[in-house]
């Protein structure tokens, strides 16, 4: 295997957990002379690589090897595979020392990235061990619910039945007739007397449907359905009528209703039963984990945090999606309103005019909205759009600094508090 697929394996692993960023670091062999014991290359702690003051051993490589999941092991176990981890593993180390030496480890970013990751490695370890004693259901306990609700496994009736089709009852007589007569060929009948295309190759098959009656080439059918269960197998019988025409049945099988049996439903029990328990036993595990612990909320500092209301610009947001125009019209006003003196308000005040003027053709309490903007606001940039809209807005003339695409366009320097 060549060097650059498998790094590329190995660069894989790493994206999936499966290979550890870095191996932990051994002490260094000791150093020849004052009595220290030198280090076969065989010794399972003797040095491969020196990496700066970090050291890479046979036992770290072993260890790194025992980390890959196993149907990716033997890859890396020929001496050619082990070379190659090897220089990757020396990789690691280089780009990790570096990065350290960068103070990449200190960054804000990323450390929350590792407080996060260390939170969620050990809530969902923990999780996982307690959940792991919840016992399985038994098959008594799901013997016990099949019993008591034996509906929820009850299957239909079906039939699997062909069919002859007809425009005229008196054709479908002389069909049945010939159908039920001695020796009669029923493909042939078919050939020589449908008129459904469908399924004139292929003897008239309608296939297998339920009392609903659910035909794939002539739609819903029920009472034929019906009229074919009640043939049973072998049954010929007609003709009966449809918004098709005129149909001669061959039935080839009933299936009568039935209930599904317990060994056939008993891993889907076994789910269900896990499924629901497995809520019950953690919440039952949270609600002890929260009086050994103690939760103490401060209802008053709660309520004033989450009832705490939007900023302008956050509000603004909100109005622009609001939907339909009379919704993004209250949606500004509350903007006017919660935020009299924000930077954005002005353009939220000039959104209510422009919507009631180009949407809702409401020309005259557009003005209303506009000569507001005008008195409250009479420094703003919007003023001179306002007072184009008050004159013009009644006309087929087109404003050239308003994007009336949508009202997404801001006051220049617009800023939300």
């Amino acid at each position: 295997m060549n060097r650059a697929r498998l790094v590329g394996l190995t660069l894989a692993l790493l994206a999936l957990g499966a290979v550890s960023l870095m191996a932990a670091p051994t002490k260094p062999a000791a150093k020849r002379g004052s009595g220290a014991r030198v280090l076969s290359p065989e010794d399972s702690n003797a040095v491969l690589v020196k990496v700066g003051s970090d050291v890479i051993t046979r036992r770290t490589l072993e260890q790194r090897l025992r980390e890959i999941p196993e149907q990716y092991r033997a890859t890396y176990a020929t001496p050619e595979g082990r070379k190659q981890l090897l220089d990757r593993m020396v990789e690691e180390r280089l780009w990790l020392q570096d990065a350290e030496k960068n103070g990449v480890e200190k960054r804000p970013d990323i450390v929350a990235q590792l407080a996060q990751q260390r939170r969620d490695l050990l809530i969902r370890t923990w999780i996982n061990e307690i959940m792991a004693t919840n016992p399985a259901p038994s098959d008594s306990e799901s013997q016990v619910y099949y019993e008591e609700h034996l509906n929820e496994f009850k299957t239909p009736a079906t039939v699997t039945l062909r069919h002859i089709q007809l425009k005229k009852e008196l054709d479908a007589k002389r069909v049945l007739t010939l159908a039920r007569g001695k020796g009669a060929d029923w493909n042939k009948l078919v050939t020589q007397w449908t008129t459904d295309s469908l399924t004139r190759t292929n003897g008239g098959s309608l296939g297998t449907v339920t009392r609903e009656g659910s035909f794939a080439s002539i739609g819903a059918q029920p009472a034929l359905a019906e009229s074919a269960i009640a043939l049973g197998d072998g049954g010929i019988g007609g003709p009966y009528r449809t918004d098709r025409g005129y149909h001669v049945l061959k039935v080839e099988r009933v299936t009568p209703d039935g209930v599904r049996s317990f060994d056939q439903v008993k891993s889907f029990i076994a789910r269900q039963l896990g499924q629901q328990r497995q809520q019950s036993f953690y919440q039952e595990a949270l609600a002890r984990t929260r009086a050994r612990i103690g939760v103490t909320p401060d209802s008053a500092v709660i309520r004033s945090y989450v009832s705490a209301r939007k900023n302008a610009r956050d509000m603004f947001q909100d109005a622009q999606n609001a939907g339909g125009a009379e919704q993004r019209i209250a949606a500004y006003r509350g903007v006017v309103e919660a935020w009299p003196d924000a930077d954005v308000t002005p353009q939220a005040l000039f959104m209510v005019g422009f919507i009631q003027s180009e949407e809702l053709q409401q020309h005259d309490e557009a003005e209303k909205a506009f000569r507001e903007l005008l008195r409250r606001y009479p420094k703003s940039e919007l003023t001179a759009s306002a007072q184009w809209m008050i004159e013009h807005m009644r006309t087929q003339d087109a404003p050239d600094f308003m994007q009336t695409s949508s009202d997404t366009a801001q006051a220049p320097g617009a800023k939300g508090r």
